[in-house]
């Protein structure tokens, strides 16, 4: 008897051993050195009742521990795809975000930019795809935020254009502008566990987005 029992224990140290990162004694093995003493106990010195419960309610613990351990590991991943998911909802939407690109469609074309304090004037520069200064719009008095102007582009080709933004505040001094762009998201993709949107054909990321807002039809 001694011998199984010193072997069912041999079995269940060396399972274990393969699992020596995690420092713990698998629920497989555990049930086999439970198994080992049932098989080989004294009949005449039974292993005593309440041991033996003790040593179920232990078997079911160490169970249920190591299934919530395999669902925790897995809950990443399953955030990352139900994540990836909605993301594919925001097809459609207006969004602004970081970025310096414009897309002209008609007459009058959105430029948006980020303030970091309040402007006294300042100056946006567009240019067309070959880099070459397509006009110069004038802004003036503006507070810290989200902020944009409205620019004239019924002279302009249809197509994607850039802008830069130069403003001053009351004291002269230059204040450094945030481009922003703002458009429809028309793609979502994913790269090295971001996502990115495709607004006026550029890629932006996420954590970049400034607002949301979905089109209603």
């Amino acid at each position: 008897m001694t011998t199984a029992i010193q072997s069912a224990v041999n079995t269940a140290t060396s399972s274990a051993t393969t699992n020596t990162a995690k420092n713990t004694l698998g629920k497989d093995s555990f049930m086999k050195m439970m198994i080992a003493q049932l098989q080989n106990q004294d009949p005449l010195n039974p292993m005593d009742g309440t041991a033996f419960v003790a040593q179920l309610a232990q078997f079911t613990s160490l169970e249920q521990l190591q299934n919530l351990n395999d669902v925790m590991s897995a809950l990443p991943d399953y955030l990352n795809n139900f994540s990836n998911a909605q993301m594919a909802n925001l097809i459609g939407s207006e969004a602004t975000a970081a970025g310096n690109v414009l897309n002209v469609t008609g007459s009058t074309t959105k430029i948006s930019y980020q303030l970091p304090s309040d402007i006294q004037s300042g100056t946006v520069k567009i240019f067309n795809s070959n880099g070459a200064l397509v006009d110069t719009v004038r802004i003036g008095s503006q507070k810290t935020g989200l902020q944009s102007t409205t620019w004239n582009s019924s002279s302009q080709s249809p197509g994607n254009y850039t802008y830069e933004v130069s403003a001053v505040d009351r004291s002269g001094a230059e204040v450094t502008v945030n481009k922003m762009i703002s458009g429809q998201i028309t793609g979502v993709s994913f790269k090295d566990g971001k996502s990115y949107l495709t607004i006026n054909g550029q890629q932006v990321a996420f954590t970049d987005v400034a607002t949301i807002n979905k089109t209603t039809i």
